[in-house]
């Protein structure tokens, strides 16, 4: 395995599990199943996947039946439901990467690293995850892609301590000029012993990925593909 993912350019070589959690989200139709220029928002994740992993390697996380005869019917098998109790109003993402890991671990297969990577980002592009890839160092908990900002929006925002590390902030009033991004839930890399210690919103250090506008676009409804396709027709000869 590791000497053809070398030669295919794969990274995983038998210690990295890429998880593509997909809730099912209270919609007539998944968002993850939403189409975008002829198919589901999973695939566009999926093929990703694909081109750093071997199919095994692969987890689609979820509970939702129609996401699972989706995923099922491109040739990726689903191997189990993730249990009811992880699900509020939306899917506890830590909880079920560590239900993934669990389950992995009961059959004596362990994986060092993570790559947790959305079904909702089809713009996203393999490189962008191989090149994070390099940023995951030995004391490094986790690499995360994010977009840069020219004033804080929503309820956080992010800058880079002296260290390299993303730091969070909640404080609107305290904004001060200056480098500032957000996380743009494309993708992020992460050590499972890190994981298993304690939450993501726990991580001190946390490396950043900068991904462009259009890589960061995430998909949370209808509307949203709208707006894909119209970046889609202003770059016709974009590959998604």
């Amino acid at each position: 395995m590791a000497e053809k993912n070398q030669e295919e350019g794969l990274i995983t070589s038998e210690n990295t599990l890429v998880i593509i959690p997909a809730s099912g989200d209270g919609g007539e139709i998944p968002t993850t199943l939403l189409a975008f220029n002829g198919k589901p928002l999973i695939h566009y994740a999926i093929d990703i996947a694909r081109q750093i992993a071997e199919n095994i390697e692969i987890c689609v996380a979820t509970s939702e039946i129609s996401i699972i005869k989706v995923v099922n019917e491109y040739g990726l098998f689903v191997p189990f439901m993730l249990p009811n109790e992880l699900y509020a109003k939306v899917l506890d993402v830590d909880e079920a990467v560590l239900h993934v890991i669990d389950h992995y671990a009961r059959k004596e297969v362990n994986f060092d690293k993570i790559v947790l990577l959305s079904p909702r980002s089809p713009f996203c592009k393999v490189e962008y995850i191989q090149e994070a890839a390099n940023l995951l160092e030995e004391d490094v908990e986790m690499v995360a892609g994010v977009k840069t900002l020219t004033e804080p929006e929503g309820r956080y925002y992010l800058t880079e301590n002296k260290e390299g590390y993303l730091q969070k902030h909640t404080d609107m009033l305290k904004f001060e000029k200056g480098a500032i991004y957000k996380y743009n839930n494309a993708f992020s890399i992460l050590k499972t012993r890190a994981i298993r210690q304690y939450p993501r919103s726990f991580f001190q250090r946390i490396r950043k990925y900068v991904m462009d506008k259009k890589g960061s676009v995430f998909v949370e409804n209808a509307a949203d593909i709208v707006r894909c396709d119209e970046i889609l027709s202003r770059n016709p000869n974009s590959k998604k």
